[in-house]
């Protein structure tokens, strides 16, 4: 994993705590405190720490947005990627199909053609044709169908 996985990472973990840390600044920006009936704003005899205080609320703001929106888009890969794989296994026929999901269960060729009564031929052809309609090239990559 490289710095930047590392950094992302810990940037995710942390969103709660970024949340927490922007509204903190905002409410921090906006305080005031009350002398003898008149509602003072604390940072009026110093308005520069107030436009620091709200840059560092807007920065925080948006690093939480970019965490939202990387999280969502990740989301949305996933459901992208999960259909195509239930489009592609809903292309096979019925007895490809049967023959993938005994691949799944990690039987050997000759369980899987004696369970179906197929020649062991017939079965490579079968895992061929598998292969290609799932564009796969192995039993390793058969993991990405599981349910």
């Amino acid at each position: 994993m490289n710095l930047r996985e590392a950094l992302l990472n810990f940037i995710f973990k942390k969103q709660k705590f970024i949340e927490v840390l922007a509204v903190f600044f905002v409410f921090l920006g906006v305080s005031f405190k009350f002398e003898f009936g008149k509602i003072i704003w604390v940072w009026q005899s110093y308005p520069h720490i107030a436009i620091l205080i709200a840059g560092v609320s807007i920065i925080l703001a948006l690093i939480w947005l970019k965490i939202e929106k990387s999280k969502i888009r990740n989301t949305i890969n996933a459901i992208h990627k999960k259909s195509e794989t239930s489009e592609d296994y809903n292309s096979l026929t019925n007895r490809q199909q049967q023959v993938f999901d005994l691949i799944l269960q990690k039987k050997s060729n000759k369980e899987i053609s004696e369970e179906l009564f197929i020649e062991l031929s017939t079965l490579k052809t079968h895992i061929n044709n598998i292969y290609k309609a799932l564009n796969i090239k192995s039993r390793k990559e058969t993991r990405r169908f599981k349910n």
